[in-house]
C-alpha cells in the first residue's frame, strides 16, 4: 500500500537524544521513502573541507579559543553547524526535488531558518521537542549504555528551547516527541496541515 504525500523532501530537526531519530524513521516506515542522517552529512563535509573553509565545523579539532564553552556556548556551536551546513543541505534537497527522489533528511544540525531557503510546498520541516531533561539523560542511557549523561541533557534542554522559540517565531511546525505511542499521527498530522 501506498501513503499519499504532499512532500519530497522533509526535514526533522531537534537536539540531541530527543527521539528525532526514532521519529524519522517510523515516519521512514510509514511513508516508504529513505532517512538521511545529517551527523553522516555532517562528517562527510568534514572530511573533505579545511578548518578555513568551514571553521564552525572543524573547531573542536583546533581548540584555539573559548568560544564555544559551556552549555550556552555548545548551543551556540550547534547553531552555527546549522548555518554552515545550511548550502550543503539546500544542495542535497535540490537534487531531490529535481530527481523526484522523497526522502527525510534528519539531525540536529537543521537550523530552523533554513526552511525560509525553500519557497516550494515539497519541502516540510517538523522540528521534535523532548522537555525534559532527565527523559534526554535516560534516552543516552538507553542508546549508548552507561552512565546517565546529565550535562548533555543539559545541552539539549537548552538547545530545544532555542529551537523551540524560533520554531514559534518563524511558524514552523513543533511536536514533543512524547507519547511514543502517538508521535506518528502527531507527525502526519502536521504534514497534511491538520
Amino acid at each position: 500500500m501506498t501513503i499519499n504525500r504532499n512532500w519530497t523532501v522533509l526535514f526533522i530537526g531537534g537536539a540531541s537524544g530527543i527521539g528525532k531519530s526514532s521519529v524519522a524513521y517510523e515516519l521512514a516506515r510509514y511513508y516508504g521513502v529513505n532517512v538521511l542522517e545529517v551527523d553522516d552529512i555532517h562528517l562527510s563535509v568534514k572530511t573533505v573541507t579545511t578548518k578555513e573553509q568551514f571553521p564552525v565545523i572543524h573547531y573542536w579539532e583546533t581548540g584555539e579559543d573559548e568560544k564555544y564553552a559551556g552549555v550556552d556556548g555548545t548551543v551556540k556551536w550547534l547553531i552555527d553547524v546549522g548555518k554552515e551546513m545550511a548550502p550543503v543541505l539546500k544542495a542535497l534537497v535540490d537534487r531531490h526535488i529535481e530527481d523526484h527522489l522523497p526522502v527525510i533528511i534528519e539531525g540536529d544540525f537543521i537550523h530552523p531558518e533554513l526552511a525560509a531557503a525553500f519557497d516550494n510546498p515539497q519541502v516540510k520541516f517538523i522540528f521534535v521537542l523532548e522537555s525534559e531533561q532527565q527523559q534526554i539523560a535516560q534516552n543516552y542511557a538507553a542508546r549508548e549504555g552507561g552512565e546517565l549523561q546529565s550535562g548533555r541533557a543539559e545541552v539539549s534542554i537548552a538547545y530545544s528551547h532555542w529551537i523551540a522559540d524560533t520554531c514559534k517565531r518563524l511558524g514552523l511546525d513543533v511536536i514533543e516527541s512524547r507519547p511514543w505511542s502517538t508521535v506518528l499521527s502527531r507527525a502526519t498530522k502536521c504534514l497534511d496541515g491538520v
